[in-house]
């Protein structure tokens, strides 16, 4: 098997490309201009040319080492079909770590009453802000059940909540004490839920999925998290409905975002003034925190494992 890296293009930092060169030598690279004599088994790119696909006729597996793939990836492998997409999944931990902490940090009013904490007041502790709720023994609703909603799913059961998840099919069932329901039972769930969290993937197929009719079955109180994409939300919906009252939110992901670490001043993340309701927490598009040193080792174990894997099945 020959492997071939696309290099340069910020699929893996220098140091951890070296490390895999290593760990399974002959591997060539390239700054995404094919090769002459391409005959490569393994693509490793983020987003590969369709001339790089194109290039072997023995192409048979494209490794992406993010989470989730654009979607101009996948159209483009509509015209490989015999080519296999694998991703690594190094993130679904932290990402899940977050959007609980978010629900905890939502549900409690945690921020209100830091913020009065540090001015000596102890409102909060006799007054609690509106809302702030219990979860253990109420409804939770996870939209999304693939690595990072299956981790989010069994840490709600785990405080005490009876979860029930959707998935992207028509799916039913039980997964030990979690209930699988088809995406058709979203309002009856959503209207019964305390707790609700997006964590499925962004798609044309996803956007707009949580829209005006299921933010407006929200009850009160209750908390949406958001840890998959904004354009699964609808914006102006969310906003009506949070600076309405008895609803709070968690968002790790928003509508407009800082894309550089050299440019992460002055960007307005949304049209809507979320920063001025005191029932959200806003974090800057950090559940998968790609910045720790710890997460890009596990993306590179990860790599290093499906390098194997199909080293193993020659």
């Amino acid at each position: 098997m020959e492997h071939f890296w696309v290099h340069g293009v910020g699929v893996l930092e220098d140091e951890a490309t070296e490390r895999l060169t290593k760990r399974h030598p002959g591997w060539r690279f390239t700054d995404g201009t094919p090769p002459a004599d391409a005959a490569y088994d393994v693509l490793v790119a983020r987003s590969p040319t369709r001339e790089l696909v194109a290039a072997s006729p023995h192409l048979r597996t494209l490794i992406v080492p993010f989470a989730g793939v654009r979607q101009e990836v996948r159209d483009l492998l509509k015209e490989f079909p015999a080519v296999r997409l694998r991703t690594v999944h190094h993130n679904a931990g932290p990402t899940a770590e977050l959007a609980v902490a978010l629900v905890l940090a939502a549900a409690r009013a945690i921020i209100p009453a830091d913020q009065g904490m540090r001015s000596g007041d102890w409102t909060a502790r006799y007054v609690p802000p509106n809302p702030t709720m219990i979860l253990g023994g109420h409804p939770a609703l996870v939209i999304g059940y693939g690595e990072v909603g299956r981790r989010i799913a069994r840490a709600l059961h785990g405080l005490g909540m009876a979860v029930q998840v959707v998935r992207s099919t028509e799916q039913t069932g039980t997964d030990g004490d979690i209930r699988i329901h088809p995406r058709s039972e979203l309002p009856e769930l959503v209207s019964r839920s305390r707790v609700v969290v997006l964590a499925i993937p962004g798609s044309p197929a996803t956007d707009g999925l949580f829209g005006a009719d299921l933010i407006a079955r929200l009850p009160e109180p209750s908390v949406l998290v958001n840890v998959a994409r904004a354009t699964v939300v609808d914006e102006r919906a969310l906003y009506e409905r949070l600076r309405a009252g008895g609803v709070a939110a968690g968002l790790d992901v928003w509508w407009e975002e800082a894309r550089a670490a050299d440019a992460v001043t002055g960007v307005t993340a949304s049209t809507y003034p979320f920063h001025e309701l005191p029932n959200v927490v806003l974090s800057p598009h950090r559940g998968g925190a790609f910045s720790l040193r710890e997460v890009r080792d596990l993306r590179l174990e990860h790599v290093d494992a499906i390098l194997t894997e199909l080293a193993q099945a020659e």
